[in-house]
């Protein structure tokens, strides 16, 4: 018998309640998020030559967006390379029309070693979500289109990191995928399961669409910051489904009208350059003084310390580093620290940026690390402190030395892919897992 549209589409909008109120790890009230839609649905009308914007009322699928979408995954791998990975080649795991093919790095090799512990088959509903996929499911939600209840804000939604799965056969998988590192959400959204590892790379994903826009619109240019504003998302409205013709700036398919063999556009020279990191340590002396170990880029000859915007110091390179000492006149908690590099020229060619608790007691420290990555925890903690958890904006942090949330090195190394001001937690934890507190720092990352 065949089913009249109209039901399908109301059965449909029964269905997709789920997947509702999750962020990456401890949940966020203000995040919605639903299930793909899993066809054309009522128009079904071609994405070729459409707008973003325009594909909201033309056609009930995110697969209208796909080679946008598949330009935009190039771009991110070519800002972080490796980020994400193909999962449509795991044998063993069923994807559905909607569900697209890439996941982050860390939650595929999870989801690999999950399937090869169990075998059988994984029914994949839905993994990662681009920016302009939801853009559709908001919009959708927002006009009541195509059986979408509700759905989370572009760049909200823990689908766009690439770490976070719909398992429509969950309750079969669910003990296996807990046993690899995904995290069940839990009777409110039964079939979905976030992988404990990686990366929050929701604002990194929407830095590249603002590359690959302003690399299209040289006259048009927007902030490429990785913010998803009303700038970003006009453009987004009116970028082509089909993809940018000027492409990405790394080897391989631009997954759009270039080939392979078309050479991609480099970028323009008012694209803001990215200065290599630095690494910044420092030991507190008995006598209060503070000694700072800095590494640097063999191309820096000298650096400069500044503290709360003021030079405290300077040093040559001796070695394989830089040694300032400084004395505070005051203790203070939560001071920013920048640490410039500079060459024999006296230009800027590397850089790094941190808090300091200027304090003899228990001191939270956020330090650079290199290149995109910090270590956040805590000195002198007290002797009852067993482990600690950190977070920047809410998500929480995977420690990458240990693999795990909750660090029982008392610090947490991670790679934080947008700068600006950032307000990082630091939770703690004793022997018997009991929390104990949390202490908050404001935080400029440059």
């Amino acid at each position: 018998m065949r089913t009249h549209p109209t039901v399908v589409l109301l059965l449909l909008a029964l269905h997709l309640g789920g997947c509702v109120a999750n962020a990456l790890t401890s949940g966020d009230p203000d995040e919605g998020d639903a299930n793909e839609p899993l066809g054309d649905g009522d128009l079904g009308v071609s994405g070729d030559r459409l707008s973003v914007g325009s594909a909201v009322s033309s056609r009930c699928s995110t697969t209208s967006v796909r080679a946008l979408s598949l330009q935009l995954i190039e771009e991110l791998n070519c800002i972080r390379p490796g980020s994400m990975s193909r999962i449509d080649d795991i044998a063993g795991l069923s994807l559905s029309e909607a569900a697209f093919p890439y996941l982050q790095s860390e939650a595929a090799a999870g989801l690999r070693r999950a399937i090869a512990r169990r075998g059988g088959t994984l029914e994949l509903n839905s993994g990662l979500r681009t920016l302009p996929q939801q853009y559709l499911l908001y919009r959708w939600s927002v006009t009541g289109r195509c059986g979408i209840g509700i759905a989370a804000a572009p760049g909200r939604s823990n689908h766009q990191s690439g770490l976070a799965v719909d398992v429509d056969n969950y309750g079969s998988w669910r003990s296996t995928l807990q046993s690899v590192g995904f995290r069940w959400f839990g009777s409110g959204d039964e079939v979905h399961f976030d992988f404990q590892g990686g990366t929050d790379i929701r604002n990194l994903s929407v830095l590249a669409f603002q590359r690959l826009w302003n690399r299209a619109h040289p006259e048009d240019r927007i902030a490429a910051d990785g913010d998803y504003g009303p700038a970003t998302e006009s453009r987004l409205a009116r970028a082509p489904s089909e993809g940018f013709a000027t492409g990405t700036t790394c080897g391989g398919s631009s997954a759009g009208p270039s080939t392979p063999s078309t050479p991609t556009a480099p970028p323009t020279p008012s694209e803001p350059t990215v200065l290599p990191g630095l690494f910044a340590t420092w030991t507190r002396l008995s006598s209060g003084l503070y000694s700072f170990d800095i590494r640097a880029p063999e191309s820096v000859t000298k650096v400069e310390l500044l503290v709360g915007g003021y030079q405290i110091g300077s040093a040559t390179r001796v070695g394989e580093g830089f040694t300032v000492d400084y004395r505070f006149m005051y203790e203070r908690e939560s001071r920013s620290f920048e640490v410039r590099g500079l060459n024999g020229a006296g230009t800027l060619v590397a850089r790094g940026s941190g808090s300091i608790d200027s304090v003899p007691g228990v001191a939270v420290f956020v330090r650079p690390f290199g290149d995109q990555t910090w270590e956040i925890g805590l000195e002198r903690a007290p002797s009852g402190v067993a482990s600690i958890e950190a977070s920047v904006d809410g998500f929480a942090l995977t420690d990458g030395v240990s693999g795990t949330t909750r660090s029982p090195r008392l610090a947490v190394r991670t790679v934080i892919n947008r700068v600006g001001e950032r307000t990082f937690r630091v939770a703690t934890y004793g022997r018997d897992g009991a929390a104990r507190g949390t202490l908050t720092r404001p935080v400029i990352l440059r």
